[in-house]
């Protein structure tokens, strides 16, 4: 595994992030595969997992270490302290109830999606998406909301001028096509993933928007394509979308 370095970081603190990410990529480690992994000597690696398992970061299981429950503490309590997740939490499970799909909030950090909540509707489906998770955003409806609407310097470093990652064949990977359907979403406030994510899946996507602070995260709804063409969210799901974005919306600009 490459080591990653970071510009005027701490050797010590990104030799602790590595630890942590690899641990999490292989669903458990030893010593000895980390040592192994970073090309780091085992006391080292031995001495960052002693100080993170002391602390509730990591814990030993069956001669291996795994992610521990601090974590999940730590990820909590930030989602908790934003605003949106918690005035959308009740709006969407709304739309999941009244819709029966699936139902997301994201948001943008460095420039990747992350999911920060959603609701199962009685049509569940499985899908790569989890809360917590990053991924791209050009080829998610909620994704493609969110980009259409950052400042044009901030959307333009992030698209590029090269080829966009490939998720599906539908995958929109030129960076003019994508620009092009951007345009789009900025004069409808709607933004549509056709099988762009996942196959077989569709989504359509609003942005949330604050007038001093612009873009802060979008919402979407997905289902199966079978039973969500794009005419049917089109034509069935557009102002329903629309109406919780603007409920969201309201009550981030004017809380209670």
């Amino acid at each position: 595994m490459a080591r990653k370095t970071t510009k005027g970081g701490v050797k010590s603190d990104e030799t602790l992030l590595e630890i942590i990410e690899t641990v999490r990529e292989r669903n458990g480690a030893t010593v000895t595969e980390l040592a192994a992994d970073l090309d780091l000597a085992k006391s080292s690696v031995h001495s960052h997992l002693k100080t993170l398992e002391a602390h509730g970061f990591m814990h030993r299981e069956d001669g291996e270490y795994r992610i521990g429950y601090r974590f999940l503490d730590y990820g909590i309590w930030a989602r908790n302290q934003m605003d949106l997740f918690q005035v959308a939490k009740p709006r969407l499970q709304e739309l999941a109830d009244e819709t029966g799909y699936k139902v997301w909030c994201i948001v943008e950090r460095q420039g990747k999606a992350v999911y920060l909540y959603g609701v199962e509707g009685e049509s569940p489906i499985q899908t790569y998406a989890r809360e917590g998770g990053v991924t791209e955003l050009h080829f998610l409806a909620a994704g493609k909301a969110i980009l259409a609407h950052l400042p044009e310097e901030r959307r333009e470093a992030l698209i590029g001028d090269g080829q966009l990652p490939e998720k599906t064949n539908s995958t929109i990977t030129d960076p003019d096509e994508l620009r092009a359907e951007l345009e789009t979403i900025r004069e409808q406030e709607v933004a549509f993933n056709i099988g762009e994510a996942l196959e077989g899946l569709n989504a359509i996507g609003a942005p949330i928007k604050r007038i001093e602070e612009g873009v802060h995260g979008a919402i979407s709804l997905s289902g199966p394509a079978k039973h969500l063409t794009k005419e049917q969210l089109e034509d069935e799901y557009v102002e329903r979308l629309l109406g919780k974005k603007n409920e969201i919306e309201i009550n981030i600009r004017h809380p209670r």
